[in-house]
């Protein structure tokens, strides 16, 4: 921190001799006042800016989040036109079994019109193929099904993916709204803050100053009466004269600067 100006200091001493020239509860409590006024101002600036900081964080999340759901609803609408387009393929399969099939039948019938030794060959033959043509069919039916069944799940994954979006959305506008809020409550701590100056007299180092100031000086009190009973009177004067000499002289000289 840097050392304090003689400006500064005399301020100080000016408003420690003034609580102690006064000497009333009155004095005491303004001081203590603008103290804890100053710390109040000073936690309310430190929570307004963790405020706004946090909602920049909750913003470019928010921005990460959103392009991450876009990119997921882009992929789930190419896998279900490709669900689609299978479904379709699968229909295309199931047409060609079930012609497959009805061409084995007609191979069989055929075959029964024929002799007796060659007949019997072909009508095993159509009735393999007339079987493996339905186990084909079914199989494609099954997987056209499934495969309609996964485009509409999909469907629902893109529809939630959407709702996502549109919450991240909002959820990004809060945070821009928030983010503003703390500006606007910064500027107006900002300007509090030079009114209770101007108001005071004082400012959060000069607070901070008085106060502990304040405290040693009890202190100093506490200790000069302990001693009173134990150590001779001039011995206490001579071990305290190198330090209340300077500070006698600077009292002094804030006399001489209102004078």
């Amino acid at each position: 921190m840097a050392a304090p100006t003689d400006s500064s200091k005399r301020r100080v001493f000016r408003l420690l001799r003034r609580r102690a020239v006064t000497g009333g509860p009155a004095s005491g409590r303004s001081t203590v006042e603008e103290g804890a006024l100053w710390s109040a101002h000073q936690r309310a600036a430190v929570a307004v800016r963790y405020s706004g900081e946090s909602a920049q964080r909750m913003a470019s999340h928010s921005a990460k989040q959103r392009g991450t759901v876009e990119a997921l609803s882009d992929r789930a609408r190419a896998v279900a036109a490709r669900a689609r387009d299978l479904e379709a393929g699968f229909a295309r399969v199931v047409d060609a079994f079930a012609r497959l099939e009805l061409v084995a039948l007609n191979v069989g019938l055929e075959a029964a019109r024929m002799a007796e030794g060659a007949s019997q060959a072909m009508s095993l033959v159509a009735a393999e193929v007339r079987e493996q043509a339905s186990r084909g069919s079914e199989a494609s039916r099954e997987l056209s099904t499934t495969l309609a069944e996964i485009g509409s799940e999909l469907a629902q994954v893109n529809t939630s993916l959407d709702r996502t979006r549109e919450s991240v959305a909002e959820v990004a506008q809060e945070a821009a709204r928030v983010g503003g809020a703390s500006a606007d409550a910064e500027r107006a701590l900002i300007e509090l803050g030079d009114r209770l100056r101007k108001a005071t007299g004082s400012d959060p180092e000069t607070a901070r100053a008085i106060d502990e100031a304040t405290d040693h000086a009890r202190a100093l009190l506490a200790s000069l009466g302990t001693l009173s009973g134990k150590v001779p009177q001039a011995l206490v004067v001579s071990a305290l004269r190198p330090v209340l000499e300077p500070l006698s002289r600077m009292l002094d000289g804030d006399d001489d600067d209102q004078s």
